[in-house]
């Protein structure tokens, strides 16, 4: 057991922090929940006389949630509510494979499927659903529950969309369409809430941290890009030469950002001056996952496309990677989601109904369904 786990074990019971502005002026309050606590599983938006989405039968996991262990020994995806509440499997929630032989070790029935980040040095695993985050072991022993994001209601809709741990681990990071962006400090013997990042006009859709974490890009679809310092809480700079509509960010390997551009098709790179490139057209409709390999190589996808883009270090070269052929009993292959990249090259993906695959180089290799 590592440090950080010993540490997180013998930790404190509830620690509330206040953030830096809500929504009406005052200060929304984050909470670390030592332990498993109760959190929003699911949707509750809906308009009147407007039904739902019909549950699905068939096999799928999260669009969103993917992540890589650091050794890229395993990787984590999230199996959605469709099928147990069908009837049709025992869990909802966290699943994690092993890499090398496409197995299952391990299915948490967690709720959690909007989001999965890997600790950087920590056998942890942050898992997100609409309104709050599970911070666990990778047996599912829940450590911390991190609360404070809106849940979403009848007449709105709010979920987290994207989480990131710092380069160094002691801070995990979750966004949500709530308009914040919360701060959480890991550390000595408690989980502490940290300044929440107030995104005053637009939809906050894609965060990242700079290579030495002293900033966090975050996308605004409808605002464009900004920096924020992750110790105060203040907004560094915003990227006002780039496109409104960003929907993705991703560092690029040499220190610049990479911006999915929603509107118009678009990827866009931030120097580390704050100039914008003219911008590149992609094939991916909606851009929003955007992953650098180790060698530099950058994968977008997202936006319902069935297929991803794999573009050079310097975005100067493309191919178009199809999903692999159609499934018989279900007619599609349906869209491709996050990507995420392994310390070895190998690119992972998840699929609608495929699953997790991994991409070799010529084809996919698809992982056992849960």
């Amino acid at each position: 057991m590592t440090d950080l786990t010993r540490r997180t074990i013998l930790g404190s019971g509830l620690l509330a922090g206040v953030g830096v502005l809500s929504a009406c002026g005052g200060s929304p309050t984050s909470e670390c929940l030592q332990g498993e606590h109760q959190l929003d599983g699911g949707p509750a938006f809906t308009f009147p006389f407007i039904a739902g989405e019909r549950p699905r039968w068939e096999r799928q996991v999260s669009l969103r949630g993917l992540a890589v262990s650091p050794d890229g020994r395993r990787i984590a995806a999230q199996e959605p509510w469709d099928r147990k509440s069908l009837g049709e499997s025992e869990t909802a929630g966290t699943t994690v494979w092993d890499t090398a032989t496409c197995e299952i070790l391990a299915r948490f029935n967690d709720g959690m499927t909007n989001g999965v980040a890997w600790h950087p040095h920590d056998e942890l695993l942050a898992a997100a659903t609409y309104a709050g985050l599970h911070i666990s072991r990778l047996d599912g022993k829940v450590l911390w529950t991190l609360r404070g994001h809106r849940a979403p209601t009848r007449w709105r809709s709010f979920d987290i969309k994207d989480l990131a741990f710092h380069p160094d681990g002691h801070q995990l990071t979750s966004l949500s369409t709530d308009g914040t962006v919360r701060l959480w400090s890991l550390g000595g013997d408690a989980c502490t809430p940290s300044p929440v990042l107030r995104v005053r006009s637009g939809r906050p859709s894609s965060l990242a941290y700079t290579e030495d974490g002293s900033q966090i890009a975050v996308a605004v679809d409808g605002a464009g890009a900004q920096l924020w310092d992750p110790s105060s809480g203040e907004r560094a700079e915003t990227f006002d030469d780039c496109g409104r509509e960003a929907v993705g960010i991703a560092l690029d390997g040499q220190g610049r950002f990479v911006l999915g551009i929603g509107e118009e098709g678009r990827l866009q790179v931030v120097g580390q001056d704050g100039t914008c490139s003219a911008g590149t057209s992609t094939r991916i409709t909606v851009p929003e996952f955007i992953a650098t390999a180790p060698d530099g190589r950058i994968a977008v996808s997202g936006g319902r496309t069935e297929g991803l883009e794999l573009w050079d270090a310097d975005l100067t070269e493309s191919s178009f990677i199809d999903l692999p052929e159609f499934i018989p009993e279900i007619g599609a292959p349906g869209e491709l989601g996050r990507t995420a990249w392994g310390p070895d090259g190998t690119l992972y993906a998840v699929a609608r109904w495929w699953g997790v695959i991994a991409w070799d180089g010529s084809e996919w290799r698809p992982f056992e369904l849960p």
